[in-house]
Order: structure tokens, then sequence, then C-alpha cells
């Protein structure tokens, strides 16, 4: 039977309290004196959930198919911990601790009281898809409510006409959207990480998993990745959206494409560290400590999407997936339970697909500094060849002068040579063609533009104010070489790549951005090898 949960109304309003005030957090605005009471409340209050107490124990399925040798297996790891696995699916609780037992006196898990927790399974559970629909769609509801609370030209834009939201949508080019560079690059992937955990948690087949070179694992963030990109295109440009309440794309300077690219692809490699460290710190360091309030710090510290996310799911923010509570964890991990082993032939070196998060970048355009990220594919084509696509694009605000902004946005394509072999090192070089587009606006001061520009579009940040737009698209290439270090047979760091590239652009605003060079590093995904 699964495990039932019953919320008072205390629970549902301290969580919800939790909820918003988080979601000031993620978004860094000007919000710590109510963050700081709200967490005071929330502290007050949450205990009023037991769930780590004893009347509201989680009751799992009796055993059916474990087996005798696994049986034994268990006693002879600690007799302490009690296992229930069902032959169907594994439930979110297969064990609980047998509090008629005294608990071990040391202060720390030995190093042999760490089973991992396998089970037969039969038939692939289904997606929870009803579960996913109302945590989705409250976090999206926290994200709107907290832009009409704290953007005044959000709230104006109500009174447009409905069918802005076209005009918003067709406004859209470019890649800075007006905000921030840790806006964009910080909190918009911990936007992606949390729609990836919502996932997670509502895809029981790959849920109980840990990091490493398991297929299910790598699986399981690929399923999340593609939900975290409908997640954030719903949120940018859907029916409930920026695009429709607010129409914030129809003004300057909010237009651009860099939260559709940074969001679910740099929430995947935030997902993906915070898996590592869950792994080789979070666990190790609970293992050597049995104090509940060191165990919940510790979780909730080191991974604040995950916490956030168990907030929307009505969790307690420091709840895991793969193992007990913090008062009941001892040592144990719930695993995804595995097919029964048949013969297999070796796995391939050469991936057939593999995605890079490449960030950050730098790009060096004459005078100015750009920075930025990007997103590439890469398709086999051969043992040492692939065909790539590439998006990507960097803002010019930090070194434009006041009232400008400006970004670069660059989309190319083309080969690139690289070596994959048994040594951990692969070194690559390619060669794109494409385009590339600049993009200045200048935001006119008390209203009056300099000498030979011309009223434009409202400023967001000053709606009574008017901007000059300015943009040049043209052919481009790049040619460039870098190095990717090999992590198992699913992940690659990219040390290093290093671009020259080349335009053909107009000046814009009198300035030239024919030829740059640019340095990234990243995270590469392949798919194909495991």
């Amino acid at each position: 039977m699964l495990p039932v949960t019953v919320y008072s109304s205390a629970d549902y309003l301290s969580l919800l309290t939790l909820a918003s005030c988080t979601g000031n957090l993620i978004f860094m605005k000007e919000s710590w004196p109510p963050l700081l009471i709200f967490g005071a409340v929330i502290t007050l209050l949450l205990p009023l959930r037991a769930e780590d107490n004893e009347k509201s124990k989680l009751v799992c399925a009796a055993p059916s198919t474990v087996g005798a040798e696994s049986e034994s297996r268990r006693k002879a790891v600690d007799p302490h911990v009690e296992l229930y696995v069902t032959s169907i699916v594994l439930p979110d609780c297969v064990d609980s601790y047998n509090s008629s037992e005294p608990k071990p006196s040391s202060t720390a898990v030995s190093a042999a009281l760490k089973p991992e927790i396998p089970s037969a399974e039969v038939g692939a559970p289904a997606v929870q898809w009803k579960p996913l629909i109302y945590e989705s769609s409250f976090y999206l509801g926290v994200m709107i409510s907290f832009r009409f609370a704290t953007e005044p030209s959000t709230r104006n834009a109500l009174s447009n006409d409905p069918f802005g939201y076209f005009a918003a949508l067709g406004a859209m080019h470019g890649w800075s959207d007006g905000d921030g560079y840790y806006e964009n690059y910080l909190g918009h992937p911990i936007e992606g990480t949390v729609s990836d955990y919502l996932w997670i948690h509502n895809d029981p087949r790959y849920r109980n998993v840990q990091f490493g070179k398991s297929r299910d694992y790598w699986m399981s963030r690929l399923r999340a990745y593609a939900f975290a990109w409908a997640f954030s295109e719903q949120f940018e440009i859907g029916l409930f959206s920026e695009a429709s309440l607010g129409q914030i794309q129809r003004y300057c300077c909010a237009y651009g494409f860099v939260d559709h690219v940074v969001t679910p692809n740099f929430g995947m490699i935030w997902l993906i560290g915070e898996d590592i460290l869950d792994r080789y710190v979070t666990r190790p360091l609970e293992n050597r400590t049995r104090n509940a309030t060191a165990r919940i710090l510790l979780r909730a510290a080191i991974n604040p999407p995950q916490s956030f996310a168990n907030v929307l799911m009505l969790q307690y923010p420091w709840h895991r997936e793969n193992r007990p509570s913090p008062t009941n964890y001892d040592g144990e991990l719930y695993v995804r339970p595995q097919a029964q082993a048949s013969p297999r032939l070796p796995l391939p070196i050469v991936p057939k697909f593999e995605l890079t998060a490449a960030m950050p970048s730098y790009t060096r355009m004459g005078s100015y500094s750009c920075l930025g990220g990007s997103g590439i594919g890469g398709f086999q084509l051969g043992d040492f060849s692939q065909w790539t696509l590439e998006v990507g694009g960097c803002t010019l605000g930090n070194s434009l002068p006041n009232h400008w902004s400006g970004d670069s946005l660059t989309f190319h394509t083309g080969p690139q040579w690289i070596m994959h072999n048994t040594s951990r090192w692969s070194p690559h070089l390619h060669f794109r063609v494409g385009g590339q587009k600049i993009t200045q606006e200048y935001c006119a001061v008390n209203g009056k533009p300099p000498a030979g520009l011309t009223v434009g579009t409202p400023c967001q940040s000053e709606p009574n104010l008017r901007a000059q737009h300015y943009e040049s698209t043209g052919f481009s290439i790049s040619t460039g070489c870098g190095l990717d270090v090999r992590v198992n047979k699913a992940l690659a760091i990219r040390v290093a790549n290093l671009d020259y590239m080349y335009s053909w652009l107009h000046p814009v605003a009198n300035t030239d951005y024919n030829q740059g060079v640019r340095f990234t590093t990243g995270v590469v995904l392949r798919v194909g090898t495991w």
C-alpha cells in the first residue's frame, strides 16, 4: 500500500507562505526583510506537520519476491532496518526505521551500513501527470504573482489589448531581455532546476537514482530536461506567461531569447552539479553524524532548488527521493529496480549525440566585452566527425555607456572533428557558418534623444521615456578548437574552447562588430554510450 500523508490547514498555510518568500529569493529582488520575517514564521509553523514523528510513519507494501538471499544479505548489513519492496513498482517509501528497536548509540553511520536497496520490477510505472500539473501550476502561479507584486509595468499592462499577446511574440528578437547578468545566468538556471525536480518526483520509473554512469540516471535527467524546456517556454510565451500577462516583450529591452536557451540548458548543469554534491558531499557528511538538525541543514542549504521544489510539492525542504528522512536515515539508499541481467554487447565509445551547455562565455569584439553562453548539439557522422548546431548569445550591457543596452545573437551550423577513444581527453576542431545579429537600444534621457535619433518603443524600466533601436544582421562564420575531459560514459567537462568569429555586418550605432574572439567552458552530455 502506498504511503498516505494527511495535511492540516496549518501545513498548507505555512508551505504556501514559504513558497512565496522563497520565490523572492530565487528572483533576487529587494525582498530580504520580508524573506527573513517569513522564514522565521515558517520555522515555527513547519513542525506542525509530523512527517518524521511516529504517528505519521510511512507504511509500505509487504515483501513478496525479494527472496531469502536478499533478506539474509539485508539482515547481515543492519538488523534494525526493515525493507519492504513490492514486485510492481518502487513506492515512495521502501523502508522505515523500526522504532521498537534501540537506535545504535554511535555518533556516525558505520561504513558498512550503506546498503543499496534494489527490488524487482514488472512493467513501467506511468508518469504521475495529475500531481505534476498541480505542482507545476502552483510554481507558475508563484512566479506570476511575484511579477505582479514587484513590477509596476506588468500591472499597468493589464489594460492592454488582449491581442497585444501576438504583438509581444512578434516583437521578439536578439539575445538580451533587459535583465541583469545574475538574473539571466543564475536565477533562470535555478528556475530550470526547480522544474527538473518537479518532473523527477513525478516520474516513478526513474525517480530513485543517484549520480553515476547508469543508464537510469541519465535517462531520468534527459526526461527532466525536456520538461524543464517545455515549462520554460510556457512561462516565457505560453497562454499564461510574460507575453500574455504583461506583454513585456513589446517593450525595450525585454524581447531577447536568452531565457529560452539558458533556463533548460544551464538548469541541467545546475541539476547535475547538485547530484554530484549530494553523492560526494552531502551523504558522506550525513554519514558522519546522527544529529537530525545537522542533516536537515546540510540537505536544505547545499541544494536550494530541490528544497524549493519540495515545498511546492508540500514536502519538507529536506526531503530526498533516494533515502529516508534525516531522523531515520541510517546509511540506506533507495535505488531504482534494475531489470534482470542479460548479455549485452560492449557499449560504444563514440556517442550518437552530444548536447553541450557552454557557460560561461566571454567574447571580445573590438573594445567591447560580451558575457553569455550557448547551447550546442552534435550529431554523429562518423567515428571522428559530427554535424553541429549552435545557438547562443551574450549581453553587451556591462561595457556600454549609461542608458544603452545591447546584445549579440549567433546561430551557426557546421562540421566538427572530435576524437573519442579510451583516453579521457577529447580534442575537437570545428568550422561553422550561419548568422549574427547585433542589437542596441538607447533609452532617451529626459525624453530628448541625442541628435540624429528618433523615438522608438517605451523603455520597460522607465515607461515615460522612449528607446531608439539599432540592429544589424549578417552572414557569419566561426572556427575554433577545444578540449573535453570525460567524467564518465555520459558526462564530460568542456575545459576550454576558443573561437574566432567574423561577420559581415553594417556598423551598429557607429560601432564595428565584424570580428570577435570567444572563450567558453561548459558541460557535455553524451547520448548513446550508456
